[in-house]
């Protein structure tokens, strides 16, 4: 009779803990990572110490020029998850994955990381990464791959 309430009280634990994790992950996975961790001249392997796995990585033909792509939430996302938590928790949101965009296949927006032989170039959104003129950087960007520019 004694365990009814152990087993109660480990089941509420164990429930409590798992709500959070599409907060944390939101957390962990946002859009300071790249300002808070990068900063030229890093080579490829520290910046995978920096921010983990990209999404994609593309190649240059000649093999010079790489860019990878990470998805990260906005800063403070994971206040949002945590204040729609109650609304979402029935559908699963919040309890396993950030339930604010996941019906949008573009959400968390993809940010780009530029190496030029290995080394980090520049980073940030398609926009400010195209802007750059300090290396080579995408273009524009397909539904399949980043177009990068031809050498000049």
């Amino acid at each position: 009779m004694r365990r009814l309430p152990v087993l109660g009280l480990l089941l509420l634990a164990t429930v409590l803990g798992l709500s959070a994790c599409g907060v944390v992950v939101s957390y962990r996975n946002n859009v300071d990572k790249l300002n808070e961790r990068l900063s030229p001249p890093m080579t490829a392997a520290e910046v995978m110490l920096a921010l983990g796995e990209p999404v994609r990585v593309i190649d240059r033909d000649d093999k010079r020029t790489q860019v990878w792509e990470y998805r990260l939430y906005p800063r403070y996302h994971w206040a949002k998850e945590l204040l729609v938590c109650p609304f979402t928790a029935w559908l699963g949101g919040c309890l396993f994955y950030p339930s604010i965009g996941v019906s949008d296949p573009n959400y968390p927006p993809a940010y780009y990381v530029v190496f030029y032989e290995l080394e980090l170039c520049v980073w940030g959104t398609l926009e400010s990464v195209s802007a750059s003129t300090t290396c080579h950087a995408p273009q524009k960007v397909s539904r399949r791959s980043v177009i990068l520019p031809a050498d000049s």
